[in-house]
């Protein structure tokens, strides 16, 4: 299956009332965009494919890395202005951290290319799911208060709450 199969344009995901929420989503996709090109350039050379694997690897991490924070930075908000839903919001991020992680360690361990596309494509649908229903909810709900439109600045209020 090549990337053309999985992926979709930015523009076809659902926005929601915060752009900043909307700009995660574009970098997130735009990361599994660069994962799937790395899947399609499978080589028959055995140390040109093991640098293509370790490649494909650094990429999942930072895909992993860029969800927990995108994960974070939600959950923070809903918290922070009592979001009504925050418990099942949250709960279904839990849930696609644990997935994404447990695919990660499953590609450490086999390299297998297919496995790693198939979960792109549950994902592929869950994301269009969760942001068209979740996340939809969540920012109509947040975009009644004065919080900051850009993610620099939510991260700062984040990290002035650990303080």
């Amino acid at each position: 299956m090549s990337t053309t199969d999985l992926s979709f344009a930015a523009t076809s995901l659902p926005a929601v009332a915060l752009s900043f929420m909307n700009e995660v989503h574009h970098e997130e996709l735009n990361l599994v965009h660069e994962l799937l090109a790395q899947l399609d350039a499978e080589q028959t050379d055995e140390s040109v494919n093991k640098a293509a694997n370790e490649a494909i690897s650094a990429q999942l991490a930072q895909w992993l890395a860029h969800t927990q924070a995108h994960f974070e930075r939600e959950n923070f908000l809903m918290q922070t202005y009592h979001f009504f839903a925050y418990p099942l919001h949250a709960a279904e991020h839990e849930l696609a951290l644990q997935q994404l992680s447990a695919v990660q360690s499953a590609w450490e361990q086999s390299t297998d290319r297919a496995t790693l596309r198939a979960y792109i494509q549950t994902w592929r649908n869950w994301l269009q799911q969760h942001i068209s229903t979740m996340d939809f909810v969540t920012a109509q709900f947040l975009s009644q208060f004065p919080i900051p439109n850009n993610l620099k600045e939510i991260d700062q209020l984040r990290e002035h709450e650990d303080c």
